[in-house]
């Protein structure tokens, strides 16, 4: 216990350690302010939710691809969404907006009035399992903050920014916030309130195969029960990933995604070739296959001079079921949301 009474612990991780204080977030001073500030400009990375066996409690930030959200202050005392880029589909009515929603109530819980003009330069693809909408909505969050001087914590802006999924997907769920807002792989030990553990995760090639879902949301298809037997396998799935990303063992981190009874069974069914891309990829060599997220996108972790090989492999069977798609290679990111310099 230190000089303020607070209690912190050591989260050992490979190959680093991430000290956390009792509320479960890294030790980092997000509350500055600044007189004067007109602008800021905030990168927001993808995440991939669930991770494998972490229904709505598992996240992986990515190194890319990512949005930029920049925020201005404005005269009219009003907020104004924008958006800039890969801009199908998505809304820019404020209540329908995740950032535009997130930041109505980042102004109703700080009692501020003041207008602000929110830009997205969306670089993740929408509606397919990235954490585009949490993306937008933590970033947007995390740049009031610091635009304001609010003060926030950790803990505060997801709670915040995960409202505003509400106008994407129905629901305020926090595991792409989370995972976007600190970089590395968190797990979110309570829902109410919002609490959350980063761990810091070692080198992770991962392949990911987009693929726009066309049904906006399967959260409303994945039963509410599962046996006995099966919750028993999940806790083990999930308890060999974290065990895994703890020792930095890339072929059990990805034999531990590979598995999941409660995800992976129903949102497969709504992605073309999945099953026939997961069984060429593993046997070309990847370690672990899953859905990314809500889908359609579908991930895989491998070595990384298997990369390219595992991507080729996405191509050539989407191309041959003629299914549209994008593949790119990325890593795991130990770096989540940042302000930066410019655009």
């Amino acid at each position: 216990m230190d000089s303020h009474g607070i209690a912190w612990g050591w989260i050992k991780t490979s190959p680093h350690h991430v000290k956390c204080s009792k509320e479960g977030y890294p030790e980092e001073n997000i509350k500055r302010e600044r007189i004067d500030l007109k602008e800021v400009i905030v990168k927001a990375p993808a995440t991939i939710a669930n991770f494998g066996p972490g229904f709505d409690v598992f996240s992986l930030a990515l190194e890319e691809p990512y949005d930029i959200v920049k925020i201005r202050l404005n005269d009219k005392n009003s907020i104004n969404v924008k958006i800039v880029g890969m801009d199908e589909g998505i809304p820019i009515s404020v209540e329908n907006n995740t950032a535009g929603l997130a930041a109505t109530h980042f102004f109703e819980e700080t009692n501020l009035s003041k207008g602000v003009d929110v830009e997205i330069r969306k670089g993740i693809i929408s509606c397919a399992g990235l954490g585009t909408s949490g993306a937008s909505a933590v970033a947007c969050i995390y740049g009031l903050n610091i635009l304001f001087g609010a003060n926030l914590g950790h803990n505060d802006i997801i709670e915040i920014a995960s409202r505003g999924e509400i106008a994407s997907g129905g629901v305020a769920h926090a595991d792409n916030v989370a995972g976007c807002l600190l970089g590395g792989f968190v797990l979110i030990k309570n829902y109410r309130p919002i609490d959350v553990v980063k761990i810091e995760v070692p080198d992770v090639p991962i392949v990911i195969c987009i693929i726009k879902k066309a049904k906006r949301t399967t959260r409303g298809s994945i039963p509410d029960r599962i046996s006995l037997n099966k919750v028993k396998e999940q806790i083990s799935y999930s308890s060999s990933l974290i065990h895994a990303i703890l020792s930095g063992n890339l072929k059990d981190i990805g034999e531990a995604v590979n598995r999941d009874h409660i995800s992976e069974p129903v949102r497969s069914r709504f992605i073309p070739r999945y099953d026939d891309i997961k069984k060429k990829v593993l046997e070309a060599g990847a370690y672990g296959c899953n859905v990314s997220g809500g889908g359609s996108s579908i991930f895989a972790i491998c070595e990384e001079d298997k990369t390219g090989e595992i991507a080729e492999i996405m191509k050539n069977i989407c191309s041959q079921g003629g299914v549209e798609n994008k593949v790119i290679i990325t890593k795991a990111s130990n770096t989540g949301v940042e302000e930066i310099n410019g655009l």
